[in-house]
């Protein structure tokens, strides 16, 4: 049987265009630097000059880049390269800027759960610049510090301020640092928390997966306690059992509120009834000074 051939001749028009676009990525450096890491000549280019056309134009995208918030390819940070192996193979590389991202967020696989800003997870209590803050803030911030090297604290924190003051920020740059030490946490926004249980009320597998979560995360922040809309069902059904949960196992908890603990009482008291429930609610709050230590958060909006 006669074996078949394959072979296709190029017309003369085709082979001036194809002698062409070699010698232009004879001058690409992407393509000379590639050639010289795998040993190959300026025939391998002409024998796959498609090939090599279309993967310098995806790098040429990528010349003179400033960072991921500047990148031309269809996916950030990734782009598809060329490898040797026997064969000529696509792969999928990213870029430095790309790796480097990754290296900043690689803590985010130990939260559980996390009710903030991507942008959060960047956050570096450590590295602050406190030369134009209030000797106020400066001081809540040296209790932060002091909470985080303590290897075995007896209580977390309760940062309550002004809207905008940085609670919820400093509360991140927290759980990123026990986040970094490889250990469970999770930052609930308890509006948020709240809103999402009422949705799930007729999913009690799901409702009881996500507390289970809160209750054995090793360590917790409750952001913006008092924000949510106070119901019976919310403070006694919802957050007292969370607290009681964690007061057992010792789990470190921490709190941001727009309220002081006694402001946050008088706001536990009323629920939906609009009754007041002072005894219900001062179980809660005794929960909530067990597990915290109450910081004011001093200055005005950082939101601009």
């Amino acid at each position: 049987m006669e074996k078949l051939s394959f072979a296709f001749t190029l017309s003369e028009e085709q082979k001036k265009k194809k002698e062409a676009l070699v010698a232009r990525l004879m001058k690409n450096d992407h393509v000379l630097a590639w050639l010289k890491r795998n040993g190959c000549d300026e025939d391998f280019v002409w024998k796959h000059s498609g090939k090599f056309a279309d993967w310098t134009a995806v790098m040429d995208k990528c010349e003179g880049c400033h960072g991921l918030d500047f990148c031309r390819q269809p996916e950030k940070g990734t782009r598809v390269d060329m490898y040797l192996d026997g064969m000529l193979m696509n792969q999928i590389s990213h870029c430095t800027y790309y790796k480097e991202q990754q290296k900043q967020y690689a803590h985010r696989c130990f939260y559980k759960q996390m009710d903030m800003l991507e942008d959060y997870l960047l956050v570096d209590v450590s590295c602050l610049s406190l030369q134009h803050e209030a000797v106020e803030y400066k001081t809540a911030v040296a209790k932060v510090i002091d909470l985080l090297m303590n290897e075995h604290p007896q209580k977390g924190l309760y940062l309550w301020g002004k809207p905008g003051a940085g609670k919820s920020w400093l509360a991140a740059g927290m759980c990123n640092y026990y986040a970094k030490q490889e250990k469970r946490v999770a930052f609930v926004n308890v509006p948020k928390l709240i809103s999402d249980l009422k949705l799930l009320f007729h999913e009690p597998d799901a409702m009881e997966a996500r507390l289970r979560s809160i209750r054995n995360a090793e360590v917790v922040v409750f952001d913006d306690i008092g924000g949510e809309s106070v119901t019976a069902w919310s403070r006694d059904d919802i957050l007292l059992p969370l607290m009681d949960a964690r007061m057992e196992k010792r789990r470190l908890t921490i709190f941001t509120s727009n309220y002081s603990m006694e402001e946050l009482k008088q706001r536990l008291c009323a629920a939906a009834s609009k009754s007041s429930e002072p005894v219900a609610a001062e179980r809660l709050l005794e929960r909530i000074r067990a597990l915290s230590c109450e910081i004011f958060i001093k200055g005005e909006t950082r939101r601009k």
